[in-house]
């Protein structure tokens, strides 16, 4: 039976000049004393923290002060006994999430190297062990400022850091206007030891085929192996869905190793979303056995929906973009999901827990995963799946036009492909965008309207969709219009309305009759006690300061003045009188957030056309001004209450 054991171990961590090695880095202290205790999963800025070695970059302008963090190569080490597999097995080691040049070593010995932060690197390392003893494992994460091997491209632009653009990660930390510039680095997900079979289960998946009119519904599983070492030959595989169960034999070798398997089960109890129905989950397992032995197994829970896009000329001479939902066309009540902490590794159930049902609390029963975040885990997948919240998800990519050679669309591949694989199985998982802003951004801001023929959103996502949820509608960026040029036209697609400084009544929100709005927000200050915890208290008022300046206007430098400068203008077009001191700012901007929430949920969602309405942002990733509803770390703004009422009247 295969195993998965988790690799507990005291690790240690220290930083290199690049290329140089853990023993070769210059510094004035001694190599012993360049190691400071580290956690896995981490962050080396968490690491070197808790050390006492830099200060909170939360606060004030800290995280300024640690640009040189990024710049160097991080050295994780510890010592480890490894567990001795069984006849026929193998010792496997899975990092299931490095950040993010990451080179491993075993007593000395490179055995394995990863450039993805978004993908598992899963080692064999039988033959590099010593069993019964204990081992050096070396983990390198070279500095995510120098990527090896990517050479300038001028055709690769966008805003901010531009390295970003090379390197599977998220884009976001190299600074954005939601999240610091604070480049994470580190063993940001579990590692664990694996002791493999010659055969196992790769993927297990249910799909919805169809829903009939007499209340059954089509499925089709579909079982996947993967073959580790050893001869392929066949194995039988005891697929129970639903509670009914098919006895299978599948041909472990790689060109085949899949079986699909058809089910019906009457009187389907069907998921959907929020206000909707309700959100039953069914059982699924799936047993592994050769000769007669168990060799693997599995199980899960899928929920029993259809999802179409409808995409159609409209009486007004546009083309809809509407989600079914069973059939069901389903008004997309929903919030843009943005990282909850710039630390990514912080980021647990219990947070997702606690941020998702205040989201449902608001009425809504829609989220958008923004492309310049990470791909989260699946404890909050699963929980969208219990609360009847959709998602839209878009790929990882965010704001510029990213390499088109054939090494970065392989890994840009490799990454669709699990993360795809990985989240077909939710329900909430409803379709794919290949990106956030690109084709719109290039053409209108960098200068390059040719990149949106490009073979990233246009092939290399749309495929790798197709070929493993091909039930899933793809769209291949956001926003997106099928037929006009402009990638932004409300009457096609959908699309995203910004207009900060604005009154919200303008004619240019009033003049718009939108498809669907996946992001549109209001910027407002949080609450005393969020400010108190970044801002010195002798530099609290005026707010034209580096501290508030950099903790939520710009932190790629673009206008770090502006968005503060909108909320005066803001508050100016509500015929308000500028703000005496804090408090009263703090109070007229989370006072017009609410009223401009509610307005555009009221306008747009009155609207025949207009089938969905995505606010910007739930939540913020550390503390600052922002758009966000829920401050850092969990501090809910006023606004919030109009955003649920607006939503809590809304019947579509």
């Amino acid at each position: 039976m295969k195993q998965i054991l988790p690799l507990t171990a005291d690790w240690q961590i220290m930083h290199a000049e690049p290329n140089l090695g853990p023993t070769q880095a210059c510094s004035a202290s001694k190599l012993a004393e360049r190691w400071v205790p580290a956690q896995v999963p981490g962050d080396v800025h968490l690491d070197y923290q808790r050390a006492g070695l830099i200060d909170d970059p939360f606060y004030g302008l800290n995280h300024d002060h640690i640009r040189w963090m990024e710049e160097m190569d991080w050295w994780y080490r510890t010592e480890v006994t490894p567990p001795k597999p069984g006849d026929g097995q193998r010792l496997h080691l899975l990092f299931e999430g490095l950040d993010v040049f990451a080179t491993i070593f075993l007593n000395g010995k490179q055995v394995g190297k990863h450039q993805n932060m978004f993908t598992p690197l899963r080692i064999d390392v039988t033959d590099h062990v010593k069993f019964g003893e204990a081992n050096l494992l070396e983990v390198c994460l070279g500095a995510p400022m120098f990527p090896h091997h990517r050479p300038y491209v001028p055709e690769v632009r966008g805003y901010g850091q531009i390295t970003r653009l090379y390197v599977r990660k998220s884009q976001s930390c190299y600074g954005w206007n939601i999240s610091p510039r604070l480049v994470t680095i580190g063993i940001w997900k579990p590692v664990s030891w694996m002791v493999a079979n010659p055969i196992e289960l790769d993927d297990v998946s249910v799909s919805t085929v169809a829903i009939n009119a007499d209340g059954s519904a089509e499925l089709e599983a579909l079982v996947e192996l993967r073959q580790n070492h050893g001869t392929p030959c066949a194995v039988d595989c005891e697929l129970t869905v639903a509670g009914q169960t098919r006895k299978l034999v599948i041909d472990s070798d790689p060109s085949n190793g899949r079986a699909v398997a058809r089910f019906t089960v009457p009187n389907a109890k069907l998921w959907w979303p929020h206000n909707h129905g309700a959100q039953p989950l069914y059982d699924w397992s799936a047993t592994l056995s050769r000769a007669g032995k168990v060799i693997d197994s599995r199980k899960g829970r899928f929920g029993i929906r259809t999802v179409r896009l409808i995409q159609e000329p409209d009486s007004d001479g546009g083309i809809s973009f509407v989600f079914a939902i069973n059939g069901k066309k389903v008004f997309m009540k929903g919030m843009n999901w943005t990282p909850a902490d710039a630390m990514f590794c912080r980021v647990d159930q219990p947070r997702y827990h606690q941020l998702l049902d205040a989201a449902k609390d608001t009425n809504i029963n829609a989220m958008r995963v923004w492309g310049g975040g990470v791909y989260e885990h699946d404890d909050f997948y699963a929980r969208c799946d219990e609360l009847g919240i959709m998602i839209t998800h878009d790929f990882m990519f965010a704001c510029g036009c990213y390499p088109q050679d054939p090494g970065f669309l392989a890994e840009a591949r490799r990454e669709a492909e699990f993360q795809v694989r990985r989240l077909r199985k939710f329900a909430c998982v409803i379709a794919w965008f290949g990106d956030n802003e690109n084709d719109v951004l290039a053409d209108n801001s960098f200068g390059y309207p040719e990149y949106r023929h490009n073979k990233l959103s246009k092939e290399v996502l749309r495929d790798v969709v197709r070929t493993h949820a091909p039930l899933t509608p793809y769209v291949p960026t956001s926003p997106y219009s099928p037929l006009t040029y402009d990638q932004n036209e409300p009457k096609e697609g959908d699309c995203h309305i910004w207009g900060h400084g604005f009154s919200y009544q303008s004619d240019f929100y009033v003049k718009q009759a939108p498809r669907m709005v996946t992001e549109i927000g209001h910027l407002s200050l949080p609450d005393l006690s969020v400010i108190e915890s970044w801002v010195p208290a002798d530099k609290r008022w005026p707010v034209w300061n580096p501290e508030y300046l950099t903790h939520g206007a710009d932190c790629i430098r673009l206008d770090r003045v502006a968005r503060y400068r909108h909320n005066w203008e803001s508050i100016a077009a509500r015929g308000w009188e500028e703000p005496k001191d804090l408090n009263d700012l703090i109070a007229k901007t989370q006072q017009l957030q609410g009223e401009a929430s509610k307005f555009w949920v009221e306008f747009y969602g009155s609207q025949p056309t207009c089938w969905g309405i995505f606010l910007w942002n739930l939540a913020d990733s550390w503390p600052q001004m922002s758009d966000a509803y829920i401050a850092y770390p969990f501090a809910p703004k006023a606004s919030l209450a109009a955003v649920k009422e607006a939503y809590g009247a809304l019947n579509r």
